[in-house]
């Protein structure tokens, strides 16, 4: 009977660890466009799209976030006041600011995805996919 109760138990464990939301949450964006670039911004995965990139937070006076970048911050994001970005060396860690401390996630490089203007976007922009956030921020 303990090791049934113990396999469920683990069993309970496992499928809140899937659960979990981490997956792609949401993603950083570099732009272009002939008139000029965009500045970075940061769209929710369930938002990626032209108008999810046209209302998405700006990542305050970061032209492109590069590999270069040891340090920015991104406010409003999904309820959240701000969050702060710090360079890892393979791209960056997402803490809470004024949180406790804990890293609550990740951003990768990108897929090399993009949104291109069209129709639905005007201004003939293109906004390129340059990294994925694993956090739960979003979900």
């Amino acid at each position: 009977m303990f090791a049934s109760a113990s396999r469920a138990i683990s069993t309970l464990a496992v499928l809140a660890a899937v659960a979990t939301p981490a997956l792609a949450d949401f993603h950083i964006f570099n732009g272009a466009n002939g008139s000029g670039g965009f500045a970075a911004k940061t769209v929710p995965s369930n938002q990626y799209s032209c108008s999810g990139w046209q209302n998405a937070p700006v990542i305050d006076g970061v032209p492109d976030v590069d590999p270069g970048i040891s340090f920015f911050d991104v406010r409003n994001l999904c309820g959240v006041a701000q969050l702060n970005f710090y360079n890892n060396g393979n791209g960056f860690d997402v803490y809470i600011n004024n949180g406790d401390g804990s890293k609550i996630g990740t951003c990768g490089p990108g897929n090399g995805g993009s949104i291109n203007g069209n129709s639905a976007c005007p201004d003939g922009y293109a906004v390129f996919d340059e990294y994925i956030c694993l956090t739960y921020v979003c979900s």
